[in-house]
């Protein structure tokens, strides 16, 4: 039988010898010369008739290499695999591996390749415990959110009515306009009455004057600068309300009485409001519909605090648990996979981000296999038939139209790898938050989103930082 020594280089890398004889390499040979002659049609001979030395001849050289690959091999995986050894990357045979003699006809007494392998070593998870401690965000300012929300609710629900003392911001102004012609109106001025959303004047001057305007005030403005209509036919159309046939020419300068202001009135909190609102006759009061509210903005800042604890969970144990990986091999792999693509200093860039990445994946490995952490077919489908369901807004949907559009979504392979690979991110979550202590800490909504803005630059940073050799691990 082939022979596979193991040199240690280091407690993650390795040099393995893999020996084939000449006894064990002859009958392999035999046989693949005696196929390759029946298959392989040689013009001259008639098929399955060709000599065997002519064969030997013409591809003696490049059957014995396949053969002889395919023996080392063969025995190089089946001692990985007999091992467990945890490879990473694929192993590379060594760079100053001698040359061989590829006579098929008189094989040497031995071949034996060196191949360097990269390799996990055995860890011993430290950092899940209940001694350690984390704090996770909760919002202090509930209760002012879920009224904010409430009180923009009344003001999108509310109706449009006129209003006499003062102008706001939010308000809509009709001004009764005449054309002007120098300090005086033009005789035969153009006339028209033009409606405006005061807080989306493009002159500034014009907006700030009505905000100090009440109805019957009178004001003088450019009627080309009120909004940002850069073609002609739009302010003509949508300011000076001129019909696209009509070719008189109209000024800028026009003088205008503030003849109506309306203004959305807030809805009032009663039944028929809170029943276009929350769709259920169950809430009728304010006490409620804040309650109901606040479950909705607690739901959304749970899913972002717990991708908070997660990237707390990730920094802390990659602080603890120092796996030893085998830079310089992994390094001649990156380069070997990309056939010279990568350049030294690109690779010498990237990997120190990339060997975080590398090292997070082996602690994710050890939890997987530690705590029986498995996604199944099932829990794939449950998560697509739940997305189903979010995307129709109900809860039940016939079993033949849920199972037709759960298939339809998962055709898609790289959606279901994305999707597996989140759903193995929250059991891993799960277990980590189980065997930890967490202590919530409250900060108020503006603080969490500032906390989170930071976060995200900071890991947006660190993917960009080795995106091309994560790439690189990802094809492999």
């Amino acid at each position: 039988m082939p022979t596979v020594v193991r040199q240690d280089i280091d407690n993650s890398s390795a040099v393995l010898t893999v020996t084939v004889t000449r006894e064990e390499l002859k009958p392999k040979l035999d046989s693949e010369l005696k196929k390759f002659r029946q298959r392989v049609p040689i013009k001259g001979f008639r098929a399955g008739h060709v000599p065997l030395e002519h064969v030997k001849k013409l591809y003696g050289a490049s059957i014995f290499g396949d053969t002889l690959n395919d023996l080392l091999a063969d025995e190089l995986y089946g001692y990985l695999r007999d091992t467990k050894m945890n490879v990473l990357g694929q192993p590379l045979p060594m760079e100053d591996q001698e040359k061989f003699s590829l006579k098929i006809s008189n094989p040497d007494p031995e071949y034996s390749v060196k191949y360097e392998v990269g390799f996990v070593p055995d860890i011993e998870l430290k950092g899940l415990d209940t001694n350690e401690v984390y704090e996770r965000l909760v919002i202090s300012n509930l209760d002012q959110l879920a009224d904010d929300d409430l009180q923009y609710a009344r003001k999108r629900m509310g109706e449009r009515g006129p209003v006499e003392d003062t102008i706001l911001e939010n308000d809509m102004v009709r001004i009764a306009a005449r054309e002007l012609d120098g300090e005086g109106h033009k005789e035969d001025g153009h006339v028209t009455d033009i409606t405006v959303l005061v807080k989306s004047l493009a002159d500034e001057n014009v907006r700030d004057l009505l905000l100090t305007l009440k109805k019957g005030d009178t004001l003088r403005f450019n009627a080309r600068k009120l909004e940002n209509h850069e073609k002609e036919e739009a302010y003509r159309k949508y300011i000076l309300s001129l019909d696209p046939s009509d070719d008189k020419e109209v000024g800028e300068h026009f003088e205008g009485v503030i003849e109506e202001v309306n203004r959305i009135q807030e809805a009032v909190l009663d039944e028929e409001f809170f029943q276009k609102y929350f769709g259920n006759e169950t809430i009728t009061t304010y006490e409620a519909a804040i309650e109901e509210i606040k479950k909705g903005i607690t739901g959304f800042y749970d899913i972002r605090s717990n991708a908070l604890l997660m990237r707390s969970f990730q920094e802390r144990l990659l602080e603890k648990n120092q796996v030893e990986l085998p830079e310089k091999f992994l390094k001649r792999w990156l380069k070997a996979t990309n056939q010279g693509k990568l350049s030294e200093e690109s690779i010498d860039r990237e990997y120190p981000s990339f060997a975080d990445n590398l090292r997070w994946t082996i602690i994710q490995d050890d939890i997987k296999a530690k705590y029986g952490v498995e996604v199944t077919e099932e829990d794939v489908k449950a998560a697509y038939a739940e997305k189903v369901r979010n995307y129709f807004g109900v809860t039940s949907i016939p079993d033949h139209i849920l199972e037709s559009s759960v298939q339809r979504l998962m055709e898609n392979e790289k959606d279901v790898e994305d999707t597996r690979r989140d759903l193995q991110t929250d059991k891993i979550f799960t277990v980590i938050r189980e065997l930890v202590t967490i202590t919530e800490k409250a900060v108020s909504s503006e603080e969490f989103h500032k906390i989170m803005e930071e976060v995200t630059a900071r890991a947006k940073a660190e993917q960009e930082s080795d995106a091309t050799l994560r790439e690189t691990m990802e094809e492999e």
